[in-house]
């Protein structure tokens, strides 16, 4: 799964993506500093079923401490966007490209207002239009891949006007689209049992809104929050956007306190914005910076906001639960005994026999049932909905 890190030039995407990744992208305060995308892999931490056995679990991939599972998360940083981005204007065509494959995104605000609409150095910018016209540049870019050519396209429609979502999907597949997603942005848009051949620029562009708002899904990064004017653009932020989800972060700081971290200066718990001194020296100047940090940032607001960001991403935003699927019921291990060595991270809703089809097509078309495993292990039928931190078995016919 992939999480897209999107805003203008300067705003602090490299950064953030550093600060959840400990990647080394090129960070800079001057536009376009990133040029190619970045990726890196974040993890998201969820309490792991093993606590309650007496042997460690062994995963296949991330790690587990403590009976707290640490699971990967893609993550990338692609180029700066501009407004007039869908038309090609600075590194548009390149940025939307790169986000084909994301399930969600992070919008990376510079909350200060330090940086204009293209990542210049300025004073008194206002960054409530950089939500606006960011969105608006996805949802442009969105209606040119799918009307341009309209005219040609819904001439299928004329000979079978109930094909209007199949003819959606062949132009949006490339997007991660689906049928379900496509008739439920028609409904949003209004737009049931209206002839598509006929739908005029507005009635476009609701559908386009609708669609980029199911395709990816995005909340606010309102960054570099430590500075002078950014918790009143933030507070004015969440009054004007009140259907979006907006963090207060600084992902500098939890870059310098992930770093110090590293170096074993501190031990820093960075879901709780806890930190534990490792050295007793006041007059090192990288613990004077931790000081300060904590002083200005973790004590005033509790953390640094990355964390949180990527949780509500991933279980929030996504609506995720984490699954646990096993072979051995009794000892919670695959056929090699390795104890609890996946765990997959599905939609809320998801039944126990569409699980078994992401693990494997053959163990869909196989299903015969499942075995919740719990205090007491429970037989359930294929359209069973999973819960979060379940342990299941599959049994199929072969």
């Amino acid at each position: 799964m992939l999480i897209g890190i999107v805003g203008k030039p300067s705003s602090g995407k490299s950064t953030l993506l550093n600060s959840m990744c400990m990647t080394d992208a090129k960070m800079g305060n001057y536009p376009f500093t990133t040029i190619k995308p970045n990726r890196g892999v974040a993890y998201v931490v969820i309490s792991c079923p093993c606590q309650k056995l007496s042997e460690s679990c062994n995963p296949r991939s991330g790690k587990c401490e403590d009976g707290q599972r640490y699971v990967p998360i893609e993550i990338l940083d692609v180029a700066g966007l501009v407004p007039g981005a869908s038309e090609g204007k600075g590194m548009g065509n390149q940025f939307l490209d790169d986000l084909r494959t994301a399930k969600a995104l992070i919008h990376v605000v510079d909350s200060s207002g330090t940086t204009d609409e293209e990542g210049n150095q300025s004073e008194n910018y206002n960054p409530l239009s950089d939500i606006e016209w960011l969105g608006l540049e996805i949802q442009n870019w969105i209606h040119k891949i799918l009307f341009d050519n309209w005219t040609r396209v819904s001439r299928k429609l004329e000979q079978d006007p109930t094909k209007v979502a199949e003819t959606i999907l062949e132009r949006l597949s490339g997007l991660g689209a689906n049928l379900v997603l496509i008739k439920k942005a028609i409904q949003l848009a209004d737009l049931l049992g209206v002839n598509a051949t006929k739908w005029d620029e507005n009635q476009q562009m609701r559908l386009s809104k609708e669609l980029r708002s199911l395709l990816f899904p995005m909340i606010v990064a309102a960054n570099k929050m430590d500075m002078s004017n950014s918790m009143t653009n933030i507070a004015q932020m969440k009054e004007n956007y009140s259907d979006i989800e907006i963090f207060p972060v600084s992902a500098l700081a939890e870059l310098t306190l992930r770093k110090a971290m590293e170096d074993n200066l501190i031990n820093y718990n960075s879901k709780e914005g806890q930190v534990k001194y490792l050295i007793d020296d006041n007059e090192n100047n990288r613990i004077k910076v931790v000081k300060a940090i904590e002083e200005k940032i973790l004590n005033m607001n509790g953390s640094t906001g990355v964390n949180q960001v990527l949780d509500y991403s991933v279980f929030e935003l996504l609506n995720l639960i984490a699954v646990y699927p096993v072979e051995n019921q009794n000892k919670l291990c695959d056929k090699d005994g390795r104890v609890l060595p996946d765990v997959f991270l599905v939609e809320k809703g998801t039944t126990a026999k569409e699980f078994a089809g992401k693990i494997h097509t053959d163990l869909a078309d196989k299903f015969i049932n499942g075995i919740l495993i719990a205090d007491v292990n429970k037989a359930i039928s294929g359209d069973h909905e999973l819960n979060n931190g379940d342990v299941m078995k599959i049994n199929t016919s072969s």
